[in-house]
């Protein structure tokens, strides 16, 4: 299988990050990659490809032209306030009987594009963000020309990531800006399925209404985790995308054998939609020592996660999303790559 990365996402580090009561550095760091590419590069996989650089046209297909402009001139707006260093973050946040018009305070722009305190700016962060698109792109231009499955490598993760709100570590949503190449390259079913431990909001708001592209995501329960507003079992899907949303919540401490039935069932949707190409937003945050997570699955699980999406018997295109105990998190990720290709 052949792997996309680029080193560009380096760049954006050394942030910190609220995490309720504590000021701590970023759990979605740089090191993250070097174990997912050593963990790939032990389970066997070493066919390293460099993104291709493809044009804006395809970001503003999924993501507010205003919205991609505030990420890419926010840094140079905060170093010229408060000097170089540092990063910037918002220190309000739109709400419900407040106006949000951006204009080009970038305190505006904070408040109106981002919905939390995980999405730090720093000098690097849209050379990161920006080729992590490129790397999700050549993975979907290697899938059209007739490659069975292609991970691609992104950092930062980009499923939080709505048309116009960027936050839990995610800037632009590389899995929908993904799904829309296929899309207007002629390819007419598409599916996402999101198996990374949080449930990704982002996604589902792009595609809710859309009955084009059919999003399964097995996540946490909303009630008990991140990003808590959304990602209940009744979100179905509206007006066109009535029922082309399907969410698989589970409660804190799922081991393997409630996971793989919630798995099953995504894999029979799956199925019976019949979709021409299978994104798949891949998290393996869902370990059990994962610092932001709160399942029970073990390292050797995700050979069997691998396994049963290979169930489905379509062009995969993998995208990387997060994953953030560092001890297990390069043998997790190659575990499912080994268990798909078996």
């Amino acid at each position: 299988m052949k792997l996309i990365y680029t080193d560009d996402h380096r760049e954006h580090a050394g942030a910190k990050e609220m995490r309720y009561d504590q000021m701590i550095p970023m759990s979605e760091s740089p090191e993250r990659m070097d174990l997912v590419i050593q963990g790939l590069a032990d389970a066997g996989f070493q066919d390293i490809v460099k993104p291709d650089v493809f044009p804006d046209d395809h970001i503003h297909a999924i993501h507010d032209p205003g919205f991609v402009r505030f990420l890419e001139v926010a840094y140079s707006l905060w170093k010229k306030e408060f000097g170089p260093g540092g990063f910037a973050t918002a220190y309000t946040f739109g709400m419900r009987g407040m106006d949000q018009v951006p204009n080009e305070s970038v305190h505006s722009m904070l408040s109106c594009y981002t919905f939390d305190v995980c999405v730090p700016i720093v000098a690097g962060t849209w050379k990161a963000v920006r080729s992590a698109v490129d790397v999700a792109l050549t993975g979907s231009a290697a899938i059209t020309a007739g490659e069975r499955a292609v991970f691609s490598l992104c950092r930062p993760p980009g499923h939080h990531a709505s048309g116009d709100l960027a936050g839990g570590y995610c800037y632009l949503n590389n899995a929908a800006i993904a799904a829309q190449f296929y899309l207007n390259a002629g390819i007419d079913r598409i599916a996402i399925l999101d198996v990374d431990y949080h449930h990704g909001n982002g996604t589902q708001r792009i595609f809710y209404e859309r009955n084009d592209v059919l999003y399964l995501s097995l996540h946490a329960r909303p009630e008990d985790e991140y990003p808590f507003l959304m990602g209940y079992a009744q979100e179905t899907g509206a007006c066109e995308g009535e029922n082309y949303n399907v969410n698989l919540p589970m409660p804190l401490a799922t081991g393997w054998h409630d996971y793989r039935e919630a798995l099953q069932h995504a894999i029979s949707r799956l199925q019976a939609y019949r979709p021409d190409v299978l994104i798949v937003s891949l998290g393996v945050d869902t370990y059990k020592d994962d610092p932001v997570g709160g399942f029970a699955l073990e390292s050797e699980d995700y050979l069997r996660i691998g396994e049963l999406i290979s169930l489905a018997g379509l062009p995969t295109h993998f995208i990387l999303e997060g994953g953030y105990a560092m001890a297990a998190l390069g043998r997790n990720v190659g575990n499912v790559i080994t268990g798909f290709e078996k």
